[in-house]
């Protein structure tokens, strides 16, 4: 006649206790959060950049009638590189460059010209200290439309 000990003994299931589920629990929240804060800090930051991105490319097909291609795609060229070399993803937050993005949206809406390529910078130079920073290539992208334009293999209409 088995003890039941033995039984006991012969089982080969895993035992998930009180401490195993806290465990797993604390690990879960961990996770959760770390995420959360990924989100926050990095991944919506991203998103927000990229569309903004794509909203100053689409400016390069929306040349008005009172400058050149090369012109236009000056002023547009400059402002991807202010775009892209104020680090706005690193100096704002998700909140901050979604808020920009809708303003950005609306006044994208109507027609554009160097009043919005201007508008633009002075957003950045208020959101981010890279765009603040970044402010000092302005002067040479006016010189740069003032004399015509420059290459800058932007696909300008």
């Amino acid at each position: 006649m088995a003890s039941t000990t033995d039984t006991r003994d012969n089982r080969t299931g895993f035992r998930f206790g009180t401490r195993s589920m806290f465990a797993a629990i604390t690990v879960l929240a961990v996770l959760f959060a770390g995420y959360g804060w990924l989100n926050r800090r990095f991944f919506e930051p991203r998103r927000q950049s990229d569309a903004i991105e794509r909203r100053l490319e689409s400016l390069g097909r929306r040349r008005p009638n009172d400058m050149s291609p090369r012109q236009w795609e000056s002023a547009v060229a400059w402002t991807l590189n202010l775009h892209g070399n104020s680090l706005i993803m690193f100096q704002a937050d998700g909140e901050q460059i979604r808020r920009l993005d809708q303003r950005l949206a609306k006044k994208l809406a109507g027609e554009v010209n160097m009043d919005t390529i201007h508008w633009i910078w002075d957003e950045y130079a208020e959101i981010c200290s890279g765009g603040a920073s970044y402010q000092r290539f302005r002067a040479q992208m006016e010189d740069e439309i003032a004399q015509g334009g420059g290459n800058w293999g932007l696909n300008v209409p």
